[in-house]
């Protein structure tokens, strides 16, 4: 550490749950860019491991202050709220000794609120964690016999509701390592634009821990930070999850091709497909949103590859009416639970309620879709989420709305723990002649 209190890396923890909470920023952006003023290395890991698993561990936390305060904890404010959240996490998960996790706590509860408050707001939060520091070996944890969704629930921090549906497709052990899959940090994975072994060569040179992925494109690189890396400035290698890469290769698309993907902001996916159809194929991208639909461009022109983009509601193409396509790719809006390696506060972000808006926003999206697939031609539908509701049951619907037309190719859920990627649904149908 920098200092001996270690203050510096747990301020920065802080900033990057403050971004998070008050500008609903993505942990995997907010957390690098809050700790990378940190000269020491260490500093910056330590910063790191405290602002993800502060962020990854909110339910379980949040339980266990509750049982040591006096008054809901939805009730204590923004800031006092975050600094418990992240002294909970050191006195419960972190290893780091009582003593330093309260202290530098105290502090950081002084600095939150204006100087007249601070001797106030330092003792309630010096109250609190002393509390739950002698109380921790007594917390009611549930029985997983009698309450297997709370025990589960809890030992692995996801809400009850996604494990209840995962429970609904798999058995508890199973439903128990993808949840432990989904709170183990991701390494770095990069897809190769050109010649994969020179990449690997390239990196092993640097001294990094670079192997081949199980896809041709696959490079991973564990430990490595891919904003210092030249290969990722100078558009050799995109970071990319091998699940993403795994869509790609699901629409089928070869030399040539024309492809249409809708919904493809920030455009990773997009890149990929136009490595794929090459100088001779065409790629029309659709993004809603024109901050997104910027990022796409801005990442083909990084990677050196040409994808036409169009600002517009994917429900209604902005491309010709009469247009049709060998490839189209929808990788609709869902609750994006399988990104929570990276990101792991969209488990705590979203609701049950959300799966069913959302499955009725992508049958929408798939029926846009089917109507641009030219006869022969392939529609791939993705979700970077398990819930049944917006895979399995979005298929079926699919299959029974438009089987005269369509035939299903291959369906396929990929989930951490047993393909070290994201949680990335996959389905292909080809348009009969």
């Amino acid at each position: 550490m920098s200092e001996a209190t270690g203050l510096p890396a747990r301020r920065a923890a802080l900033a990057a749950l403050a971004a998070v909470d008050e500008d609903d920023a993505y942990g995997n952006l907010a957390v690098p860019a809050a700790v990378e003023h940190l000269e020491d290395a260490r500093d910056r890991a330590f910063a790191s491991h405290l602002a993800y698993d502060t962020l990854r561990w909110q339910g379980t936390l949040d339980w266990a202050l509750q049982h040591v305060l006096s008054r809901p904890l939805t009730d204590v404010e923004p800031a006092l709220r975050r600094v418990l959240r992240l002294g909970a996490l050191q006195l419960l998960r972190s290893g780091v000794p009582s003593r330093a996790s309260v202290s530098t706590s105290v502090t950081l509860a002084r600095e939150a609120v204006p100087a007249r408050r601070a001797q106030g707001a330092g003792g309630f939060v010096n109250g609190v964690l002393r509390n739950l520091d002698r109380r921790r070996d007594a917390l009611p944890w549930p029985d997983p016999d009698d309450d297997p969704v709370a025990s589960l629930a809890l030992t692995t921090a996801h809400p009850e509701w996604v494990v209840r549906d995962l429970l609904t497709r798999y058995d508890r052990d199973r439903t128990r390592a993808i949840l432990e899959a989904d709170d183990a940090p991701p390494g770095v994975t990069l897809r190769a634009t050109g010649d994969r072994d020179a990449l690997v060569a390239e990196l092993l040179a640097e001294g990094l821990d670079a192997r081949p992925g199980a896809l041709p494109e696959a490079v991973r690189v564990p430990g490595a930070d891919p904003r210092r890396l030249a290969a990722v400035r100078e558009g050799r290698a995109a970071v990319q999850d091998e699940a993403s890469m795994a869509v790609a290769h699901a629409t089928g698309a070869r030399p040539g091709d024309r492809v249409l993907d809708l919904c493809a902001g920030p455009g990773g996916k997009s890149a990929h497909l136009a490595t794929l159809v090459g100088e001779d194929g065409h790629i029309d991208a659709v993004e809603l949103h024109p901050h997104r639909a910027r990022l796409i461009r801005e990442t083909a022109e990084r990677l050196g590859v040409a994808v036409t983009v169009h600002v517009g509601d994917a429900t209604k193409p902005p491309v010709p009416p009469q247009a049709s396509y060998e490839r189209v790719l929808l990788d609709a809006p869902c609750t994006g639970l399988g990104t929570g390696r990276r990101r792991p506060e969209v488990r705590w972000r979203r609701q049950a309620t959300d799966v069913a808006d959302l499955a009725g926003l992508q049958r929408q999206l798939l029926e846009a879709a089917a109507e641009r697939v030219a006869p022969g031609g392939t529609l791939t539908y993705s979700v970077c989420t398990w819930t049944t509701g917006e895979t399995e049951q979005v298929a079926r619907w699919f299959d029974a709305a438009h089987g005269s037309r369509f035939e299903a190719q291959e369906r396929r859920q990929l989930l951490p723990d047993a393909d070290d990627t994201d949680g990335m649904y996959v389905t292909t149908w080809r348009r009969r002649s």
